[in-house]
C-alpha cells in the first residue's frame, strides 16, 4: 500500500477523494446491475483562481475557461462555479486574457 501523508488536513482531503471515488464505483456497480447506460457527465470547463487578499476584504477569485494557461486549481462545472458566486465574502471577475463570458455574449 502507498505511503499515506501524516498531517490531518492532507489525509481529510484524501478520504474525502476516495469517498467520492467509492459512491462513483457503487454507482456504476447499480447501473450495470440493472442495466441502465450512464450519461456522459458534463465536462469541467471552468478554473477558478484565487488570490491573496487582506483579512476582513472579500475573497477574490479570477475565473478562467479550463484551456486558458493562467488557469489554476481545481476545474469546475458551470454549476459549481454558480454556487461558489453564491457564497458571501467571495468575488469572482473574469479572466482578461481568456474571457469565459464570452461564450454567452452573441456576437455583434
Amino acid at each position: 500500500m502507498a505511503e499515506l501523508p501524516e498531517d490531518l488536513p492532507r489525509l481529510w482531503t484524501l478520504r474525502k477523494y476516495l469517498l467520492l471515488q467509492l459512491a462513483a464505483v457503487d454507482r456504476a456497480i447499480k447501473q450495470a446491475e440493472n442495466g441502465i447506460t450512464e450519461q456522459l457527465p458534463t465536462l469541467p470547463r471552468f478554473a477558478v483562481a484565487w488570490r491573496f487578499t487582506p483579512a476582513g476584504t472579500p475573497r477574490l477569485g479570477i475565473l478562467h475557461t479550463a484551456d486558458c494557461w493562467m488557469a489554476k486549481g481545481a476545474r469546475l462545472t458551470i454549476r459549481e462555479v454558480r454556487e461558489l458566486r453564491k457564497h458571501p465574502g467571495r468575488r469572482i471577475e473574469p479572466c482578461d486574457t481568456c474571457d469565459p463570458g464570452k461564450e454567452q455574449r452573441p456576437t455583434p
